[in-house]
């Protein structure tokens, strides 16, 4: 991820920017692993407080580098080992790096939407219906299989639109 702002990616404005972005995509995934709502700013701090077994980052230093600026308006700048405890908060064992290097952010983002895709499964297979239909599936040739894909496509998108007027497909439809 390139800054946009002016300075680049190597002065603080860049660098505040970049990790408030990062920032966001975690608490965003977290939110989303968790029944919708983000991690308030208190939470991510108790939790990296008590990973380091000592006071490292505070609420307002969490909102500071969400919003990428202090309480002055000017640019967060945080240490290493700050940025490094905020990674670990969230799993990220690179730490610092996942927030300053773009090619470590990749490789870890690739590997979160991996994790968040395995999560998806496991759900799927403790579901017996979902269990059931993939025995059945297992036996299809590609077209049908095709076609089987197509299908549950089409209905998660009705039960979506079913869903946002504040009804879904029940089982009785």
């Amino acid at each position: 991820m390139k800054a946009e702002v002016a300075g680049g990616p190597d002065q603080p404005s860049g660098r505040a920017d970049g990790i408030s972005r990062r920032l966001e995509k975690l608490m965003a995934r977290e939110a989303a692993r968790c029944g919708g709502r983000p991690p308030a700013y208190r939470e991510i701090a108790d939790r990296i407080n008590q990973l380091a077994g000592r006071d490292v980052i505070s609420r307002d230093t969490v909102r500071n580098l969400h919003l990428g600026l202090n309480q002055k308006g000017q640019a967060s700048n945080p240490t290493v080992e700050t940025l490094d405890w905020l990674g670990r908060g969230f799993g990220i064992s690179a730490g610092a790096s996942y927030f300053l290097d773009d090619a470590k952010a990749a490789v870890v983002d690739e590997q979160l939407d991996q994790l968040a895709k395995i999560g998806e499964l496991r759900r799927a297979l403790g579901n017996d219906g979902v269990v059931n239909l993939l025995q059945r599936a297992s036996a299809l040739s590609n077209g049908s299989l095709n076609v089987l894909l197509a299908l549950a496509d089409n209905l998660r998108q009705v039960e979506e639109r079913g869903e946002e007027r504040g009804k879904g497909l029940t089982e009785d439809d």
